[in-house]
């Protein structure tokens, strides 16, 4: 008789499918295998493969979503043990859950399945092309076993109805780049729907609804259905237009038999998706039936006895259309930002989407990462897709894809998607918001690849990394972290690109506006899109605000050119920039070629708190920048030839010129290619000659004003001043 042993239960959402992990502290002296079936009971029996975990503490068993439910264990209750002797699963038969399935779908759900330890009811939630299917083993010889080859595995296309059949197949293992978001839901809403008896033991209603906001595509519906998963709650899904009936009446009926569904079937997750369909203010929406389906849900909201089993959540991208009446305490007590995710959730999310996909040897799921900013989730499980349909095309040709016979083994073999593949994908499947600069498609720069302004570099990393990066600690000071920095200087010196440069350092979004384009000649149109300039800022949060331009915005109020219309755009933008809340994760930057011309208000503690100078390239650091220029490109020129080629150049060019010579260098080097007959440019010394003789301005020799002494010589000889004016 194995010694069954008692540990605790603790969620954790990277365990994989039909696996427990215990410390190694709890494994050997228990007599536990690595890698042995184990059996786990909690609320209800089932089998599982054990492993040991750095993660899991002494005393504690991780599970995730999956395993919780097939032992009807939750967080935190206690898991008993006991290692099981191995042996070869004879027959099974396999059902899927709830919903029907294409026999193709669920065959490749069950190929899928291999190396697992199962038995009778154990559930399995499988990737089949990128979708989550969830499967149940229906019928089992013998009672437990291993899924080999020789199991005469039995199919049977008939959906499982049975309690719990309605939990949604997402967990929070599925859903990348939301980690501070996630946990926040886990505080407010899976622990009331797990343990309500703490909340009546403390005398206080747990929370009823959440409501969810943010921009399409970042997970909002994906977090409901994972938070219903992770606390074994049925889910009921609500569309907000589907609501609309025809009848009057039917549209409260309609909501009234949802909600008694969801009190019979306790606990349940309530979604109501697009909400502000339902729900908009009803100062501003006359349509009579969309109020009365507003009265009927607040009454809704209001009418449950049973507080902790029923949780309502909304998912919105129109916050403020929402009605002020569903925001109050005791309806939907919290609310949630969903925001863009960050590289490192970009990365996860990558990862996640490309697990299956066969990607050639050296890919860089990171550079791709840095490469997608503004992506939202389901952008980048777009990119994937189209990288993996780009890969099919150029591998197989569309001959051969056209073709009815299967491809061969041999055939699939061949596919491998690579880097060309995302690139072509990324041209055909570029997000609508990233094009319209929400936030800005700026890709990664890195603030070392900028030459010179080490003084400037070593400001902003001061002044607006530094309180990004460590946000705690300076509001632990005391200290403002949303403090903007203007950048001043001639233009063409690198102010936007330090901007951009900034934002990829410290890991957010760049938002990068003209001050001209936010001006209009009609009344009152300038002011709405400074204002939702800064919504968007907030829905894209965190993120740094880069106005370029500056002082066609927030020119003084004082000056003779300035206006009534000016003023006021001056005006609504101070009192933006002084209702940022630490919290807002909105960090501000702006350049100006006239810091004269910008509003003194503007240059006050609090808004803009630091003036940073970004002038010309000194003369030192030109050898570097054109060595910068060329590294994507062949060059023959040798570093001599550099120096003697700097050399002749004026002191302080600003970056922009000195790129303007580059780039007329590289167009000489391809044209006498073309007319060479040759099939590679290769930058020489004589198209640097050819570049700086096309711009005279830069040759340090060079006077503009300067006369001709020839002219000038024979004029003096000229012995009439018939050019004196009389």
């Amino acid at each position: 008789m194995r010694t069954m042993i008692e540990l605790t239960c603790q969620a954790n959402a990277n365990i994989g499918e039909n696996k427990i992990a215990i410390a190694f502290e709890d494994c050997a002296p228990n007599g536990l295998r690595a890698g042995s079936p184990i059996m786990v009971v909690g609320n209800k029996k089932t089998v599982a493969q054990i492993s040991v975990n750095e993660a899991a503490e002494p005393g504690q068993v991780l599970m995730g979503a999956t395993m919780r439910l097939n032992a009807n264990v939750n967080d935190g209750e206690t898991v008993r043990l006991r290692q099981l002797p191995a042996q070869a699963m004879q027959r099974i038969r396999f059902q899927p859950i709830v919903t029907d399935l294409d026999d193709e779908t669920f065959n490749a759900a069950i190929r899928s399945l291999r190396d697992v330890y199962v038995c009778k009811d154990a559930r399995f939630v499988v990737n089949v092309n990128g979708d989550p299917v969830e499967i149940c083993a229906t019928k089992v010889k013998p009672d437990h076993g291993w899924l080999v080859e020789e199991t005469a595995i039995e199919v049977r296309n008939k959906p499982v109805r049975r309690r719990g059949a309605n939990i949604p197949t997402v967990s929070f293992a599925d859903i990348g780049g939301l980690d501070d978001t996630i946990e926040e839901i886990k505080e407010i809403a899976i622990v009331p729907l797990i343990h309500p008896e703490v909340y009546q033991k403390a005398g206080q209603d747990p929370p009823k609804g959440i409501l969810l906001y943010g921009p399409p595509g970042v997970g909002k519906t994906l977090l409901a259905k994972a938070l219903a998963r992770e606390a074994q709650c049925n889910f009921i899904n609500i569309n907000g237009p589907e609501l609309f009936m025809g009848t009057y009446g039917d549209s409260e009926r309609k909501l009234r038999d949802i909600f008694a569904q969801a009190k019979k079937e306790a606990p349940t997750v309530v979604f109501i998706d697009e909400i502000d369909a339902i729900a908009g203010s009803r100062k501003e929406n006359k349509g009579q039936l969309e109020k009365r389906i507003l009265t009927q849900l607040l009454t809704e909201l209001d009418g449950f006895e049973e507080r902790g089993q029923v949780l309502v959540v909304g998912s919105t991208n129109i916050m403020d259309s929402i009605d002020d009446a569903l925001l109050r305490a005791g309806r939907f007590d919290r609310r949630i930002h969903v925001p863009y995710p960050d590289i490192e959730g970009r990365e996860h999310i990558l990862s996640i989407h490309s697990a299956t996909m066969p990607l050639e040897p050296g890919f860089s799921l990171n550079a791709w990462a840095k490469q997608t900013n503004g992506f939202t989730g389901a952008d980048l499980a777009n990119l994937c897709r189209y990288a993996a349909v780009a890969a099919m095309h150029r591998v197989y040709g569309n001959e051969r894809l056209m073709q009815p016979e299967e491809l061969s083994e041999d055939e699939l073999s061949e596919l491998e998607i690579s880097d060309e593949d995302f690139e072509l994908a990324k041209e055909r499947a570029t997000p609508y918001q990233v094009e319209r600069r929400l936030p800005a498609n700026m890709g990664f720069h890195d603030i070392d690849d900028i030459i010179g302004h080490e003084e400037a570099k070593a400001e902003l990393k001061e002044h607006l990394v530094a309180p990004i990066q460590h946000k705690e600690m300076f509001e632990a000071m005391g200290l403002n972290c949303n403090g903007g920095v203007i950048l001043h200087g001639p233009p063409g010196t690198g102010k936007t690109m330090l901007g951009k440069a900034v934002a990829s350092l410290s890991g957010v979004q760049f938002m990068a506006v003209s001050g001209p384009e936010l001006l209009s000649k009609w009344v009152g149109e300038s002011e709405r899109a400074v204002r939702e300039l800064f919504q968007r800022a907030q829905e894209a949060a965190p993120v740094v605000l880069f106005f370029d331009e500056f002082d066609a915005l927030g020119r003084q109020r004082d000056g003779g050119d300035s206006s009534a219309h000016s003023n006021s755009v001056v005006a609504q933008l101070l009192t933006l920039m002084d209702g940022l809340g630490s919290n807002e994760d909105i960090y501000l930057m702006a350049s100006t070629n006239q810091i004269d011309l910008v509003d003194r208000a503007f240059l006050r503690p609090g808004r803009f708190d630091r003036t940073i100078y970004v002038g010309p390239l000194e003369k030192q650091h030109y050898k570097a920048f054109f060595t910068n220029e060329t590294k994507a490109c062949l060059s023959d020129v040798s570093g001599d030839e550099w120096t003697a080629f700097t050399k002749q150049l004026v002191d302080e060019a600003t970056g922009a010129d000195l790129h303007g010579l580059m780039n007329t260098a590289k167009r000489h080097s391809v044209s006498r290619a073309i007319a060479n007959q040759q099939e590679l440019a290769v930058v020489e010394h004589q198209d640097l000659v050819a570049a700086l003789a096309s711009a005279p301005h830069l040759f340090a020799g060079y006077a503009k004003d300067l006369p001709d002494l020839e002219v000038w010589d024979n004029e003096e000889q000229d012995e009439d001043d018939d050019w004196v004016v009389p």
